[in-house]
C-alpha cells in the first residue's frame, strides 16, 4: 500500500500595530482571507504610534521588521496603523526588498468618489493628516484630531460608551455627509460614531483584506498567534477583543 501526503503551504503574514488598532484589522483578515498563518505584533510598549516622531517610527518599523524576519519568517508584512504607513513603509520597503508590504491609508477614495470633498471628514492622527501623500490628493476634505483618541479606546476596549460625551464635544460643531476612518483603532468606535450622526462611514479593512487575498493563500483555515513588546497581560485583553462579535 502506497500513501499520500497533501501539503498545504500557508503563508506566514506578520502584522504590526501598537495597542489594538490592528486587532480590527485581524479581525477582518481572519474573517475573509484564508490559508495565513497570522502573528499579530502589538507594539505597546511605544503605543500610541499616534504620538511618536517620524524618525521614531522609521527607526521602530526597520527594527520590528528585522526581528519578525529572524524569528518568524514572515512573507508579508502588514502595517496595520495609518501613522506607520505614512512615515516608514517606503523606507522598510527599500530595506527589506524581498518581503511584501502591505500597508493601511484611509479610504478616501471610495468616500470621496461619493460625496464632494467638502462633505467627507477624515478622523485621523495628527502624523497621519499631515504625512499621508493619499491626503494631500484631497486639498478640501475636513479633517479632524481628536486628542489621546487611540490611547482612550485602548484603555476603554470594552467599555467604549465611557467615549460618547468627548466624542460629541469634538464633533459637534463640524457638518459633513461621510466619515473616513484614518486610523485603524477608530473601526472599534463605529457604533459611537453612528449615534452621533446618520454619516456614512469608510474603513480601510476591505481594501486590506483585497490586497491580501491577491499574494494567495491555500487551504482553509488561519492560524493566529500574539507578541507584544510591553507587558504581557495586554495578550489576554487584545485576544478577547478579537473574539469579541
Amino acid at each position: 500500500m502506497v500513501s499520500s501526503c497533501i501539503y498545504i503551504y500557508v503563508k506566514r503574514v506578520a502584522i504590526i500595530d501598537s495597542g489594538s488598532g490592528g486587532v480590527n484589522v485581524l479581525k477582518s483578515l481572519m474573517t475573509n482571507c484564508k490559508g495565513f498563518d497570522f502573528l499579530y505584533f502589538a507594539d505597546n510598549e511605544f503605543a500610541p504610534y499616534g504620538e511618536k516622531s517620524s524618525a521614531f517610527l522609521q527607526a521602530r518599523a526597520n527594527e520590528l521588521v528585522g526581528f519578525l524576519q529572524k524569528i518568524f519568517a514572515p512573507e508579508i508584512v502588514i502595517f496595520a496603523c495609518n501613522t506607520l504607513t505614512a512615515v516608514a513603509i517606503e523606507e522598510v520597503r527599500k530595506n527589506f526588498p524581498h518581503l511584501r508590504f502591505i500597508g493601511c491609508e484611509p479610504a478616501l477614495k471610495p468616500a470621496c468618489e461619493q460625496f464632494d470633498q467638502k462633505d467627507v471628514l477624515l478622523l485621523a492622527t495628527e502624523v497621519t493628516t499631515k504625512e499621508c501623500r493619499l491626503v494631500k490628493s484631497y486639498p478640501n476634505i475636513q479633517k479632524k484630531v481628536i486628542p489621546s483618541l487611540p490611547k482612550l479606546i485602548d484603555e476603554h476596549l470594552f467599555e467604549l460608551e465611557v467615549l460618547q460625551p468627548y466624542l460629541e464635544e469634538n464633533l459637534k460643531d463640524l457638518k459633513y455627509s461621510a466619515i473616513v476612518l484614518g486610523c485603524t483603532h477608530f473601526e472599534a468606535i463605529r457604533q459611537n460614531l453612528c449615534q452621533i450622526s446618520n454619516a456614512k462611514l469608510f474603513g480601510s479593512n476591505f481594501g486590506i483584506a483585497k490586497m491580501l487575498s491577491s499574494f494567495g493563500g491555500e487551504g482553509e483555515q488561519n492560524s493566529c498567534s500574539f507578541m507584544t513588546s510591553g507587558s504581557p497581560d495586554a495578550l489576554p485583553k487584545l485576544f478577547h477583543f478579537l473574539m469579541k462579535n
